[in-house]
């Protein structure tokens, strides 16, 4: 008999890309107290349902009744979740409240999420300038291109003369610069209308920067691989660690679909509470999709896991 064989347990089944992890999660027996006071004056008693997995589809689950007032409600080894009704004189039931987590059950409900509008800085400059280290303000370029149009106080032929990180003059009316690639440039030119007049050098300095963050996957304890698959234990944490090289990262994202649900508003991820409320946010098959965006709106790819609500038996 192999080490998980001996327990029943919930597992949550993530596959990421073509790598899958299990995450089995062991309980002990334990005891939930709490009060209910009857709405009604004929309830007399209230029944409890005590299920293993959120599916009533897979199983008979364990019944409890309980007189109202002060409860004490026993919780065997395996039992994960529960629901409620009432029972009144001759045996008339009441509605099945919804499923309750026993982990959470009591607990202080988590704070809503960040919401995150997630588009592209709105400006009508073709630089921008962004904050790197302390007080120093580096410009990023907005657009693919840039283009010199002379300004004139009354029509005259003019040509412009430029040149771009130090490289061969170039001489043409209008100047249209395109910068595909990430990197640091120098743009000096310099306006001479049909007289030879010539306005001062202009020198920009910015950078271009098109290359999302790339976001890292870390586990808060070490996984246990089988084969083609990982098993984190119940209290591991996910941890995300999104680095950008041009702009900086700006945040990480994140959000989900439970069953067949609409997906999700965008989210703020937070690395100490939001795999946590994830995972329990929702009894059905979960996805979960992971991006994170710079400081100009460039956008990672999401990164999406699969959880996959199963049990593992005897």
């Amino acid at each position: 008999m192999n080490f998980f064989s001996r327990f029943k347990s919930f597992l949550f089944w993530f596959v990421f890309f073509s790598i899958g992890f299990f995450f089995p999660i062991f309980s002990e027996s334990k005891t939930i107290k709490f009060t209910l006071e009857p709405e009604r004056e004929d309830i007399i008693q209230y029944e409890f349902e005590l299920w293993k997995a959120p599916n009533f589809d897979l199983e008979i689950p364990f019944r409890v009744l309980a007189n109202p007032g002060k409860i004490q409600l026993h919780i065997p080894n395996g039992y994960e979740y529960f629901r409620i009704r009432a029972v009144a004189k001759r045996q008339v039931r009441g509605f099945w409240t919804e499923l309750y987590a026993v982990n959470s059950f009591g607990k202080p409900k988590p704070k809503e999420p960040t919401k995150i509008i997630v588009t592209k800085p709105t400006t009508t400059n073709v630089l921008v300038p962004i904050q790197k280290g302390k007080g120093n303000n580096q410009f990023y370029l907005t657009e693919n291109k840039i283009q010199v149009k002379p300004i004139l106080s009354q029509p005259m032929k003019t040509f412009v003369r430029y040149r771009v990180n130090g490289g061969p003059w170039v001489v043409t009316k209008q100047p249209e610069l395109t910068f595909s690639s990430d990197g640091n440039y120098k743009l000096e030119y310099q306006v001479t209308n049909e007289l030879g007049v010539s306005d001062s050098m202009q020198v920009w300095e910015f950078s271009v920067d098109k290359t999302p963050p790339k976001t890292e996957f870390h586990w808060s304890s070490l996984p246990f691989r089988k084969s083609t698959h990982y098993f984190v234990g119940p209290k591991s944490n996910l941890e995300l660690l999104s680095t950008d090289t041009g702009s900086g990262l700006d945040s990480i994202r994140f959000r989900s679909v439970c069953g067949k649900k609409s997906p999700t508003e965008w989210y703020l991820w937070e690395n100490q509470t939001s795999w946590a409320n994830v995972i329990h946010s929702c009894l059905e098959d979960l996805d979960l999709e992971i991006s994170a965006i710079d400081k100009l709106g460039n956008e990672e790819v999401p990164q999406k896991i699969k959880i996959i609500h199963t049990k593992k038996g005897n």
